[in-house]
């Protein structure tokens, strides 16, 4: 009898250890998960977003066109839940310079050049005080600036001019996204052709990019940091070449979850960003976004 007491009790005992050794690991994972988006002291997770066109008229929203009141309720959201907006530029400083991110850091990209990101994003930065990053083709702006006719937030693209003001607010970057590479005959973006010799090759696209770089210099006074992919073509020898013209950093289209790490600076050439469609919403697309990071 007291044989089976003393076995009673040390079940008793065994299955409260069990619990609390239960309970404490899903305290943990609670914890764990609470802070998925947090930066560490040498790793942080950065969603980024990919957008292009941005319309006043929620008409026009389509898979690469949004409205600027979606942009607006992105932006809210973000920060209700407490993200802070930072550039490319500093996930580079946080790996290259031992530099520091804030808790929670996300970032607005934006493709092509539009003159839309001027006429209706920039005003929305301001308001909101947030950050965004913007790819500009050089033919698009150098035609764009070259035009006598007034620019169309429908169609046209950044001037120039638009450039260097929303580039001295402080609100915008701006990323290399070739010259005139932004193309799907001939070669899709910067990939080679079949057949095509690799010094050929690499001439055609370091020059394409190289004057891009110079025109940035001459007309805004400054020279990106940052390449971005057209249509996110890219492979081995593209990203060498990218990194032989002195970027410090490359942005594609692959939706993915991004972990910057001090220890790991090959990271920062792939930058990976989701895509943000104009049909649907915030709360059903900043669910697809932040998913990919539950659990760490």
């Amino acid at each position: 009898m007291f044989r089976t007491i003393r076995l009673k009790k040390a079940f008793i005992v065994i299955l409260l250890a069990a619990v609390t050794i239960i309970g404490a690991g899903l305290s943990k994972s609670h914890a764990e998960e609470k802070n998925t988006y947090e930066t560490k002291d040498k790793i942080a997770a950065v969603p980024v977003i990919m957008y292009h066109s941005v319309q006043k008229d929620a008409d026009l929203c389509g898979e690469y066109v949004v409205s600027t009141e979606q942009v607006k309720c992105d932006i809210r959201y973000l920060k209700e839940n407490n993200f802070t907006p930072v550039f490319v530029n500093d996930l580079i400083k946080f790996v290259k310079e031992d530099g520091t991110l804030p808790d929670k850091p996300v970032i607005l990209t934006f493709d092509d050049g539009f003159y839309n990101n001027y006429e209706h994003l920039f005003s929305l930065l301001k308001e909101e005080n947030f950050k965004a990053t913007v790819s500009v083709v050089g033919e698009f702006t150098t035609n764009a600036s070259e035009s006598a006719a007034p620019p169309d937030p429908s169609y046209s693209y950044l001037r120039w001019k638009d450039i260097c003001e929303m580039h001295d607010s402080g609100l915008v970057e701006f990323c290399n996204h070739t010259n005139s590479m932004h193309k799907l005959e001939d070669r899709r973006g910067i990939l080679p052709m079949d057949g095509e010799a690799f010094d050929s090759y690499r001439n055609i696209v370091r020059n394409d990019l190289i004057s891009l770089q110079t025109l940035f210099e001459k007309n805004c006074g400054f020279r990106p940091d940052v390449f971005t992919y057209p249509y996110g073509f890219k492979n081995g020898d593209s990203a060498e070449i990218v990194s032989s013209c002195g970027f410090s950093a490359a942005m594609d289209v692959e939706e993915k979850p991004n972990y910057i790490d001090k220890n790991s600076p090959e990271c920062l050439f792939k930058i990976h960003r989701y895509n943000r469609s104009g049909l649907t919403d915030t709360a059903s697309f900043m669910e697809k976004l932040l998913e990919g990071y539950a659990g760490g």
